[in-house]
């Protein structure tokens, strides 16, 4: 059938006047060039252009094929562009953005609560496991050395995120991920039943309409295949001592994200939005995250390094938005690390849940 690179090879060569040419504008040798045009003609059982020499020539059959195909083109440009728009727009609503701050803490999370959330992820040997918004690769690096025999296919739609990914995983010498840029929603047009298990972690927090992306995921899965989700919940957490102006930090983190499409409170909902996306056999483990001062880890990597850290980092946009005036926000800072001293008190729950097909 004609697709969008017949057409493009049609564009290119009239535009540039010769088969070299457009080979050079297209990264193509000029053999698999005049092979995809062959293709092109057998397929029509037409010719597109006479061959005079080393010319080209439009037949009459050929001329209204370009003519046809230059506001195609300018179509799918079009479309490509605005496609890019809508990505550029989803990584805007990453509420707690990209930077290197932002990495270090996503890593000290995933350490630090690794034996509450990663002690039961274990997935048959020889298992092929597509891990959906893999960011920059804090969970991907904690499953994939528990799992050993597995081979994750883990996809995100941030490009930095994805080379600070590798590098971890690189440099940790671990050999059963492959990388992938690609956003989850393209996966509707992959082959159904490529993976026996699917992993996602804090990413259904980030969308307006999860249990289409549940969906789509449901479909890649194999047969009796599994779906792994991992979700916090802000409206879970508690603190001693009680204070008026760290609820309202927390508050405002929940505000910004759901001002942004998002729901910062998905914890509690796996359960129902795995059921409505088709899901079967679903089971939820809540697994709470408390701490005093009897655990110290907890105390500097939970307390310290991940939740108010997470509150820090989003300052400029809770401010900016005006969400919380910067002295309430500033307060709240205080209230939070004040549960870090000897007689604070800090609780929060994830939520992870596993359905299958």
């Amino acid at each position: 059938m004609i697709d969008a690179r017949h057409l493009k090879l049609i564009v290119e060569i009239d535009r540039l006047g010769s088969l070299s040419r457009a080979s050079q504008e297209l990264n193509l040798t000029q053999s698999a060039l005049s092979h995809q045009l062959k293709n092109l003609e057998d397929y029509l059982g037409i010719s597109v252009f006479h061959r005079v020499g080393n010319q080209l020539l439009f037949t009459e059959a050929g001329k209204e094929l370009r003519d046809k195909a230059k506001p195609m083109m300018a179509e799918f440009e079009a479309l490509e562009s605005r496609i890019q728009e809508i990505k550029e727009s989803q990584l805007k609503r990453y509420v707690h953005g990209y930077s290197q701050q932002e990495a270090q803490r996503l890593a000290n999370q995933a350490s630090t609560v690794a034996e509450y959330l990663h002690y039961d992820s274990i997935w048959e040997d020889g298992a092929r496991i597509l891990e959906v918004g893999c960011g920059v690769g804090a969970q991907t690096e904690i499953i994939a050395q528990a799992n050993p025999k597995s081979q994750f296919v883990s996809i995100d739609i941030a490009v930095n995120s994805l080379e600070i990914a590798r590098a971890k995983i690189e440099e940790q010498q671990i050999k059963n991920v492959e990388f992938r840029l690609q956003d989850a929603k393209d996966l509707r047009r992959e082959k159904d039943g490529q993976y026996d298990h699917v992993f996602v972690c804090f990413l259904l927090e980030h969308l307006s309409n999860p249990v289409e992306l549940l969906k789509v995921l449901k479909n890649v899965l194999k047969p009796k295949g599994t779906i792994t989700v991992i979700e916090g919940d802000h409206g879970s957490t508690f603190f001693h001592p009680d204070d008026a102006f760290a609820q309202k930090a927390v508050n405002a983190q929940v505000a910004l994200q759901q001002k942004r499409g998002g729901n910062a409170n998905i914890g509690r909902e796996l359960y129902p939005l795995l059921s409505k996306a088709g899901y079967s056999t679903i089971v939820v483990s809540p697994r709470q995250i408390y701490v005093d001062s009897s655990r110290p880890k907890l105390v500097e990597g939970f307390i310290k390094n991940t939740f108010t850290a997470m509150i820090q980092g989003m300052s400029e946009d809770i401010l900016s938005e005006e969400v919380l005036t910067k002295s309430d926000l500033q307060e709240g800072i205080r209230g939070l690390l004040r549960t870090a001293e000897s007689d604070g008190v800090f609780s929060y729950t994830f939520f992870k849940a596993k359905g299958t097909v």
